[in-house]
């Protein structure tokens, strides 16, 4: 009996290091403009390389949604890796955790509606995770993508605690976008996102939650004030806009005109982008659905 796909995605994965970012290249480019940005592309092209990563993804995915019922998340990861199909009760249980985003994006044949974005969103959140950040920084909160593929507010936000100078933390809130029209442009997708930072960021840092947060004191004393911070454009806090995309669309030249259109914070590093190329991003959307409902 061979192996079942997430077995031989896992064991390509695991090859290459077991993290997306052991799968891709990270590339600066925007030298000199108010606002730089990153551009991320696969290693290889390989439709191996291309099925470990979506295994990744959906595995991180599916841990993150089990949360602290780990065996819910055992159940499902053994079932996918079986190619085995769970059954009442368990099955039951890892579908209520799959179904309120792999179910409402369209199981099975149905529509993909908000997929390839919330899949996007994913991608952004594991290559900052396991990416160093600049010498000075450590990562202090990294907001994890929300419960469902409709959530409103700000997508991402990442908060660094710097040492050596005379502020003790620094923010970035990100908006995170998909795009895959025929067109092959993004720049409108791009701007459209900084417009949304530029007239809603401080709504959405309003939005984001705190009671719960299990955090240092400093931390929480810096995050209860990160609205006023924004609204004040403070040097404290800062944008950034990811865009994942198909390949083909990949552009040469991208957020040139990002401090046009998010005018309210002008400091030295208040803007930032990304670029994260997937070959056909709407497939690759779909293979992480597939591995999540294999089990179900």
């Amino acid at each position: 009996m061979g192996l079942s796909a997430a077995e031989q995605a896992l064991r390509t994965a695991s090859s290459a290091g077991g993290r997306l970012v052991d799968l891709v290249r990270r590339e600066n480019q925007g030298a000199g403009q108010a606002c730089p940005w990153d551009l991320v592309v696969s290693l290889n092209a390989s439709p191996q390389h291309r099925v470990a990563a979506a295994w990744i993804v959906a595995d991180e995915i599916m841990k993150s949604r089990t949360g602290i019922n780990k065996d819910a998340y055992a159940l499902w990861r053994e079932a996918t890796l079986d190619d085995t199909t769970l059954q009442g009760r368990e099955h039951s249980t890892v579908h209520s955790f799959a179904y309120p985003v792999f179910g409402a994006a369209g199981a099975q044949k149905k529509a993909n509606h908000g997929l390839a974005g919330y899949t996007g969103e994913w991608l952004w959140y594991l290559i900052t995770r396991d990416t160093a950040p600049c010498p000075g920084h450590a990562v202090e909160f990294l907001s994890v993508p929300g419960p469902t593929v409709s959530d409103s507010g700000g997508d991402g936000m990442i908060v660094h605690r710097v040492d050596g100078t005379g502020q003790s933390f620094v923010f970035r809130l990100w908006e995170m976008k998909k795009y895959s029209a025929k067109a092959d442009d993004p720049a409108n997708t791009i701007r459209g996102a900084w417009q949304q930072l530029n007239t809603k960021g401080s709504i959405y840092l309003g939005q984001m939650p705190w009671a719960d947060r299990q955090l240092a004191a400093d931390t929480r004393v810096f995050l209860s004030s990160v609205v006023q911070q924004w609204v004040d454009a403070q040097p404290t806090g800062s944008g950034g806009v990811s865009v994942a995309l198909n390949t083909s669309a990949t552009p040469q030249k991208a957020f040139h005109l990002s401090h046009t259109h998010f005018t309210t914070h002008t400091h030295d590093g208040a803007l930032q982008g990304l670029v994260i190329a997937v070959d056909n991003l709407e497939g690759f959307a779909r293979q992480v659905r597939k591995f999540v409902w294999s089990a179900l």
